[in-house]
């Protein structure tokens, strides 16, 4: 497995709990990293992205999450992934499940763009019924 999967499954084993998961966004995003959830915001640099978290944390009334990797593929520094994101509530209940496609750009632990495509209308929706 290259360098930069390697990273990339790294970067999702920290997300233990939401603060985990911001913690490793501060200590691996640049200041100009971009993350685009394609159809609900594009953040650039860690502070937006962190803000971007707690608006999702708030909705979603989340504590924590993790990730199933399904299948990961890199060309160099550029990862693809297909997973699922799976967030739970503090009694450790499955609140949302969510599919996805996702392209990182890395270099070494730093991400420097992420890019992740889901079924908007079904995310919404799940959103909006919680």
């Amino acid at each position: 497995m290259s360098q930069a999967c390697d990273e990339v499954l790294r970067f999702f084993g920290e997300w233990s709990s939401i603060e985990a998961m911001i913690e490793s966004i501060r200590r691996r995003f640049t200041q100009d990293t971009v993350w685009d959830n394609v159809g609900f915001a594009k953040t650039v640099g860690p502070d937006e992205a962190v803000a971007f978290m707690d608006m999702f944390v708030r909705q979603a009334k989340v504590t924590g999450g993790y990730v199933v990797t399904h299948h990961i593929a890199a060309a160099g520094s550029i990862v693809l992934t297909e997973r699922t994101d799976i967030f739970h509530d503090a009694a450790g209940k499955e609140v949302i499940r969510i599919p996805l496609m996702g392209i990182f750009e890395m270099d070494g632990p730093r991400v420097l763009a992420w890019r992740d495509y889901s079924d908007v209308a079904a995310v919404s929706a799940h959103l909006a019924a919680l």
